[in-house]
């Protein structure tokens, strides 16, 4: 898989350059902007109005957001309160993460749990990989209008209804919800 990173202050190419034959945009944001609840450089960054149809296009389902400086913390990302912050500051200005975000990763997953009213983490797997408790409701309901917001965006450059339901299964499917299941 070939990677395309960009980070806050060095993307000066055109989105659409960056994506010749690459499967990932990894934008990087940092901790000093999360503390400073600098969330507005990522609600631009992916503001999906005034972008051209072919940067959405090249973008659809392609970025990974990352969150630098946290390494050290013994904290889970997603119970960080600045973290925490940020992130729903951010959403409620562009809730478009569901149309560009990858479902590669789990950094998605992270960024929804985030949102929640409460999560607790109940340890770790044999491959060390954290398990977490939340409210399903809560997280079907954000999903719900999220997709909404997504399904419009990928209305508008002219994907296919077949595609667009695609999309939003594979979405319900990467966090965990089944068809049928009531959101």
């Amino acid at each position: 898989m070939r990677l395309a990173a960009a980070f806050p202050f060095q993307l000066e190419t055109e989105p659409t350059a960056l994506m010749n034959g690459v499967d990932l945009i990894v934008f990087q944001i940092a901790r000093m902007r999360i503390e400073r609840g600098d969330w507005a450089w990522a609600a631009h960054r992916f503001n999906a109005d005034p972008m051209p149809i072919p940067q959405l296009h090249a973008w659809f389902g392609r970025v990974v957001w990352c969150f630098a400086g946290y390494d050290s913390d013994s904290t889970e990302l997603y119970a960080i309160q600045e973290v925490r912050r940020f992130l729903a500051a951010w959403r409620v200005q562009r809730p478009h993460w569901l149309f560009f975000g990858s479902l590669e990763s789990d950094n998605l997953k992270i960024m929804y749990i985030a949102l929640l009213r409460a999560a607790a983490s109940v340890g770790h797997d044999p491959v060390g990989e954290c398990r977490v408790v939340y409210d399903r409701q809560e997280l079907g309901n954000l999903l719900a209008a999220d997709l909404e917001v997504a399904d419009g965006i990928c209305e508008r450059i002219g994907l296919s209804p077949a595609r667009r339901l695609r999309r939003a299964q594979d979405v319900l499917r990467y966090f965990g919800f089944s068809e049928g299941d009531d959101l």
